[in-house]
């Protein structure tokens, strides 16, 4: 009777741990970027969930230049920093957020484009993609930095939609 005692309690100590991992792995390890900006002074965020994302369309542009964002999208998160209200520079904001970002599980995109403002991070696969963090930087050193991550099945063919769609939350 004792050894069958102790045998359930270990299966339930293992069951425990096992949901207890499962939980934490659930969560986006992109998520410690946000919360270490969360209520800093110059930082500004908002998140759209699934079920607002379903309820609105996101159109991005006016006057036949709009973007829709395309893919399956989760849940799209944007964050914009104004040097002028925090302590840190727009680059050093840049360079720490994508610090945040572990680079065993995102890589960088190469974008060919010249003179391009926006730094893109990726978590997936060769061909397809959960994650999609667009940062934007502004030339100007006082001036508003943004970051814009897209979750969700992406393909290496939404990549410049969603390009296109994190520059255009970050315009006027």
């Amino acid at each position: 009777m004792i050894t069958t005692t102790k045998t359930i309690n270990r299966l339930f100590l293992m069951f425990f741990f096992v949901l207890v991992s499962l939980v934490a792995f659930a969560q986006s390890k992109s998520d410690k970027m946000y919360d270490a900006f969360a209520n800093k002074d110059g930082v500004s965020s908002f998140t759209f969930s699934k079920n607002m994302i379903d309820a609105i369309d996101i159109n991005l542009g006016d006057d036949g230049d709009e973007k829709q964002v395309t893919g399956d999208l989760h849940q799209v998160r944007f964050m914009s920093y104004n040097p002028e209200k925090g302590s840190l520079t727009g680059a050093q904001f840049c360079d720490k957020a994508i610090g945040y970002l572990p680079k065993s599980r995102y890589h960088k995109f190469v974008d060919d484009e010249p003179g391009n403002d926006a730094e893109i991070w990726l978590m997936g696969g060769k061909k397809k993609f959960t994650e999609c963090h667009v940062f934007v930087h502004n030339e100007n050193a006082s001036g508003l930095q943004f970051v814009v991550s897209f979750y969700g099945d992406f393909t290496v063919s939404d990549i410049d939609k969603l390009k296109k769609s994190g520059k255009g939350f970050s315009e006027d």
